[in-house]
């Protein structure tokens, strides 16, 4: 269906125009380390089964990934610890982290708002919530939006050379920047940071006429008339000093779950 060498062409595509870019992990990764304290308590909201970033940042912040998955690749012997959990009902006492990141994560929740409500209870006063996440009206979350899940399923498998197992379902109700401000503001969270910036044709990067359709899509997004068409919301909202709210509950440690491998 992709064949090695149209790949290879896209490839030299994108070499030829992005060559230098900074996309969207390179400005996440900034957004943490401009906000995390050294020392300080991360969690990572939804962090998959490898812990990707937890991982990154364990060396100088005690951090806790929560996810789902019942395999987290960790040993809970020292940062970053993995914890299996609800990210509506995090399993944490109020005011326990300095950083909440997520990413790639609320295009899939059912109830972004209480999420967030999570999110707002358990930082501490001036604690941020860091979060990337698909805008839902850029032309790739519209085709996911339109195509039947099992197909979405298998095309995302097939061009991301991943288990169909590690794509889920999307919903996107909280990912435009309108709605993405207003549910992160209800949850009585201040907005320091939000946009929307553009990325490569990451999904066209098997057909070199459909990489140069993407390449002209990207250019012409990149008007700032038309920033409400671009791929990826980013955002850094605080919780404010002072506020509080939420139970003060004990961490459950029941709910660490070593690795298993």
């Amino acid at each position: 269906m992709f064949s090695p060498k149209d790949r290879e062409k896209c490839q030299r595509l994108y070499e030829k125009y992005y060559a230098g870019y900074k996309f969207q992990d390179t400005l996440y990764r900034e957004m943490i380390q401009k906000c995390l304290p050294k020392g300080g308590r991360l969690l990572d909201a939804g962090c998959g089964r490898y812990l990707k970033f937890s991982k990154e940042y364990a060396k100088t912040a005690e951090v806790y990934g929560v996810d789902l998955e019942t395999q987290l690749e960790t040993h809970n012997t020292g940062s970053p610890y993995g914890v299996v959990g609800d990210l509506g009902h995090l399993p944490f006492p109020e005011g326990h982290f300095d950083v909440v990141i997520s990413r790639y994560v609320i295009e899939h929740l059912e109830d972004p708002g209480l999420v967030f409500r999570e999110f707002h209870r358990v930082l501490k006063p001036g604690g941020k919530v860091i979060l990337a996440t698909p805008n839902k009206w850029d032309y790739v979350s519209v085709i996911a939006a339109l195509t039947p899940y099992r197909w979405h399923r298998a095309l995302v498998s097939r061009i991301f050379r991943v288990s169909e197992d590690d794509v889920y379902p999307t919903l996107y109700r909280a990912n435009t920047l309108g709605s993405l401000d207003r549910e992160l503001k209800l949850a009585g969270l201040k907005r320091r940071e939000l946009r929307a910036v553009n990325h490569y044709p990451a999904y066209l990067m098997v057909s070199p006429i459909l990489f140069r359709v993407g390449v002209l899509y990207e250019r012409i997004t990149s008007i700032e008339l038309l920033r409400s068409l671009r791929s990826v919301l980013m955002c850094v909202f605080e919780k404010e000093a002072g506020a509080t709210g939420g139970r003060k509950d004990s961490i459950n440690q029941q709910r660490f779950t070593p690795a298993r491998t």
